[in-house]
């Protein structure tokens, strides 16, 4: 996408998101945990937040609670061992601040002395909330409030300002007295979603629709600056659609482009992309990948859908996509809002996740064994003019199991991850999953601009979606 319509509708669809009211109905209360089960999830419980709380921002601390913060100027603490939740009104004796005036926390981090920070998009105030003693501090932050944060492990806090055009730090000196610097990265580059990787920084530019890796300038260990190592892509080539989340690992450069339905890659070596489609919908819209997370040597990394009504998880051993759908559904609507997730620090299969339109937070257990597989005879596939390709699908289920699997294919060739001309036919729609079965795809690509593209294959039994992907390679006659 050139346009520049698509950036602004972009940014456009984020500020709608975060305007919302406040409500103060819910403070100085201590509410007992609902656990709701959507018709038995197997994979999936969610937790029951006060009414109108819209969550946002949630992170999971070391020892294993989940902060999550509303729209009514409120810090939630979810304790899943016990049931519990507890919540602590965002209010400071300073006068730097006012979390009264907030729109939304997008971004919250707890730091290595166990403090959490977070900060509501549209202020100038970054919070810091100490569990020990249940207070709030409030810091200014000149070009605006972090819309992503991320704790270093020399105990600095990185962040973005989507609206402020800047990269910040928060340190902390000898004293215990912080410093907040923010350093501009373009004009109109709307940062979002940040990673931080040896003494550099990588930026998510939604607007800029690019790419930037900076070099962390220290004296002193203060930083002093920060200057530009590259930009990718180079020059005013357009690559990518709305970038807004990253991760960087084996050379490999992995992102969400909002403004579509894909996970992508990039080598950072060869320049080589690579589009993974999420599984199509049944609501036929585009799925909105958003944040991206990994542990530090990640096995897989998870993503949010904000309108997929799914969590995603992407294995890199065996490049399969594992979607878990999102069981509750707004009472007004058809589409779930998972804004934010947060991966459990000392498991990378447990995911927590925010749905702020049905008030409630959610947890992945990615441990549990799912019962059915799909495999493909071959992961390479090229079409010349007048040939139809055909691949062997192997579909396995567990012996218990009962029911059908639904198949289904999606595609890079459009940003919606729709087929566009792409002609795929499956022998059979549907499989037992009683027993073992093979299906036949036929796939005729006649009718589409010749190229490399990613098509995704994909099997569901309504609770989760396995898909497995194909290299395509569409020659000319």
């Amino acid at each position: 996408m050139t346009s520049k319509k698509i950036v602004i509708i972009g940014i456009v669809a984020i500020a709608v998101i975060i305007s919302v009211y406040i409500d103060q109905s819910f403070q100085k209360q201590e509410l007992s945990l609902n656990l709701v089960s959507g018709k038995e999830d197997p994979y999936v419980k969610e937790y029951l937040m006060p009414a109108g709380s819209a969550p946002n921002g949630l992170v999971v601390d070391n020892a294993g609670l989940v902060w999550v913060a509303s729209k009514n100027a409120t810090l939630y603490s979810v304790d899943p061992s016990s049931g519990q939740v507890k919540n602590y009104e965002i209010k400071s004796g300073t006068t730097l601040g006012n979390a009264g005036n907030s729109t939304m926390v997008w971004a919250i981090v707890q730091d290595s002395d166990g403090k959490i920070w977070l900060s509501s998009l549209g202020t100038t105030s970054i919070w810091r909330f100490d569990p020990a003693s249940s207070t709030f501090d409030s810091y200014l932050s000149e070009t605006g409030a972090p819309f992503q944060m991320k704790a270093g492990n020399d105990g600095k806090i990185w962040f973005t300002t989507l609206r402020g055009d800047t990269a910040g730090v928060i340190e902390k000196s000898q004293n215990d007295i912080y410093k907040i610097s923010a350093f501009d990265v373009g004009s109109h580059t709307n940062p979002a979603g940040i990673f931080l990787q040896n003494d550099s920084i990588w930026i998510a530019g939604v607007g800029s629709q690019n790419i930037l890796q900076y070099k962390i300038n220290q004296e002193n260990n203060s930083v002093k600056g920060i200057s530009i190592i590259q930009s990718i892509p180079k020059d005013n080539i357009t690559l990518f659609s709305t970038p807004t989340d990253l991760l960087v690992y084996n050379n490999t450069l992995w992102l969400t482009e909002h403004g579509t339905s894909f996970l992508t890659s990039y080598d950072i070596s060869s320049g080589k992309v690579i589009r993974y489609p999420t599984a199509q919908n049944g609501f036929h819209t585009i799925t909105l990948p958003f944040w991206i997370r990994g542990a530090h040597d990640p096995k897989v990394l998870w993503f949010n859908e904000h309108q997929g009504n799914k969590i995603g998880r992407f294995d890199l051993t065996n490049k399969t996509l594992t979607e878990y759908n999102v069981p509750s559904l707004p009472k007004d609507g058809y589409l779930t809002y998972p804004l934010n997730i947060s991966q459990d620090p000392h498991d990378e299969k447990i995911l927590w996740f925010s749905e702020w339109n049905t008030d409630k937070v959610g947890m992945i257990n990615g441990h549990t064994t799912i019962p059915f597989e799909i495999n493909l005879n071959t992961t390479q596939i090229t079409l010349e003019h007048g040939k139809t390709g055909v691949v062997d699908l192997e579909i396995k289920g567990d012996a218990n199991l009962s029911g059908k699997l639904y198949l289904n294919a999606s595609s890079s060739i459009t940003s919606t991850a729709e087929l566009g001309n792409l002609e795929v036919k499956f022998s059979s729609n549907g499989v037992d999953v009683s027993h073992d079965g093979t299906v036949q795809l036929l796939v005729n690509g006649d009718k589409v601009t010749p190229g490399n593209y990613t098509v995704g294959i994909s099997a569901s039994d309504g609770f989760v979606t396995k898909t497995k992907f194909l290299d395509l390679s569409i020659q000319n006659n």
